[in-house]
């Protein structure tokens, strides 16, 4: 589905990505792993067109998407949940869904779609009336990959989706990216916890300092030596 080839990106001077390749297939889970200030942001950012490639190439669905806009990506059906949620606290849950809608494949879907995130996230049912920015951080989140959800994603991209929530809440969340998965959905998961990640994950990729250093199957990076050492504390 996705092929990311050699890609190099900048912030102003500072080289974020020197070489980053991955590719992920259909159906797959796959899990984009290491340190803060790795780049796995960056990279997905560079694959949402959030942030532009000084070189290298993005090909989706077998075709090169590396100078499409965002907004021609969503549309494609490459759908991203940010790092920090991201949402609009003055706006109830609900509205913060609608949002996540607006392209016209989604919108022509939006009730039955809302109706399967509430199915996915009845607490979210229930504070459907709420503003956002009341919400737990847990809801929030909740909230974030349900917004996601209402664009009818090909591809989902979630950022971190772990960061700062409880375990309790963090295995929640988990489990509706298991279910999701299930169902065929494509998914890049970006996760600084590497365990949960490839517990989850078909396949995995390690990045520092913004080139590739691992890739494998989940099984394999798991019982790997020098990611025991190096990320798992073992």
């Amino acid at each position: 589905m996705l092929r990311i080839d050699n890609i190099y990106a900048n912030y102003g001077s500072f080289k974020a990505l020197q070489g980053v390749s991955l590719e992920i297939r259909d159906g797959e889970l796959v899990a984009l792993l290491g340190s803060n200030g790795a780049g796995k942001t960056t990279t997905i950012n560079t694959i949402s067109g959030i942030l532009h490639t000084v070189s290298g190439s993005i090909t989706y669905e077998g075709e090169d998407i590396t100078n499409a806009t965002a907004a021609d990506r969503v549309a494609k059906g490459i759908i991203q949940v940010p790092e920090g949620r991201r949402l609009f606290p003055f706006m109830t849950v609900e509205d913060n869904l609608l949002v996540g809608s607006h392209i016209p494949r989604a919108r022509a879907a939006r009730k039955e779609t809302m109706e399967w995130c509430y199915s996915l996230f009845p607490r979210l049912y229930e504070r459907r009336a709420q503003q956002a920015g009341s919400l737990s951080g847990g809801e929030q989140q909740m909230c974030a990959i349900s917004r996601a959800l209402m664009g009818k994603p090909k591809l989902l991209m979630l950022d971190e989706p772990s960061l700062g929530l409880a375990p309790v809440i963090v295995d929640t969340i988990f489990d509706i990216l298991v279910d999701l998965h299930k169902t065929g959905m494509t998914i890049l998961l970006v996760e600084q916890n590497v365990m949960a990640g490839l517990e989850i994950a078909d396949r995995g990729y390690v990045i520092e300092t913004g080139r590739n250093v691992m890739d494998g199957p989940a099984a394999e990076l798991m019982n790997n030596e020098e990611m025991k050492r190096a990320y798992m504390g073992i």
